[in-house]
Order: C-alpha cells, then structure tokens, then sequence
C-alpha cells in the first residue's frame, strides 16, 4: 500500500521534472524523508503532509488524498496527471489574490470559448 503510494509520489515529481531537493524546499519535508515515502519504506503520510506536497507539486490535496484511500484500500492507482504548465498554474493560483484569481478565471474562460468558435 505505502509502496504503490510512494510510486505514484515518485511519478508525480519525475513528471514535473523536480528533484527530491525542490520538493524538500517546497513543502518543508526533509529529503530523507520524502525518498522514504517513495521508497515505499514509509507509509502514506498524513493530512498535513500530504497537503505540503499538493502545495509543491501543484495539485489539488483532493487528489493526492483520494490516491491515498485508494492505496490503503488496495486498489490501482492510475498516473497522475498533470502537465508542467497546469501544475504552474495551480501553484501559482492559491498564491492570487481573489480579485486576481477571478481576473484569470475570467480570462481562461475567454480562451475556451475562443478554442471552441476556432
């Protein structure tokens, strides 16, 4: 079960092209630790630790902790997926004021319906 998790962590961060010392600085989780987790060595963090890397790796907490359930529960976890741009995006955006959040709403919104009259 942490073993599968740790894998999909590991996933995740290869994926995103960051070293265990980003996400170390990241999400203020010890290097030694996170390779543990990977590893399979550990078992699946908890709430707070798991928030820290959604924060670092640029995704929803939802989704790491439904990747969580699933590990524990014993069912496959799928690949994460997430681009380099779209987890950009997602850190940056809880970094946003709410007026700025809602200016950048606006505006993806604007691209879609652009994409879709194209």
């Amino acid at each position: 079960m942490g073993k599968e998790f740790g894998a999909y962590l590991r996933k995740l961060r290869d994926d995103l092209g960051m070293s265990l010392r980003q996400v170390q600085q990241a999400a203020k989780i010890s290097n030694s630790y996170l390779s543990q987790i990977e590893s399979g060595e550990r078992g699946i963090p908890n709430f707070k630790i798991l928030s820290r890397l959604a924060e670092a790796y640029g995704v929803p907490v939802a989704q790491l902790a439904e990747a969580a359930e699933k590990a524990e529960a014993g069912d496959a976890l799928g690949e994460p997926s997430l681009s380099k741009d779209a987890a950009f995006v997602s850190r940056g955006y809880e970094k946003l004021s709410d007026d700025n959040k809602r200016m950048l709403s606006e505006f993806l919104q604007h691209l879609i319906n652009k994409e879709k009259k194209e």
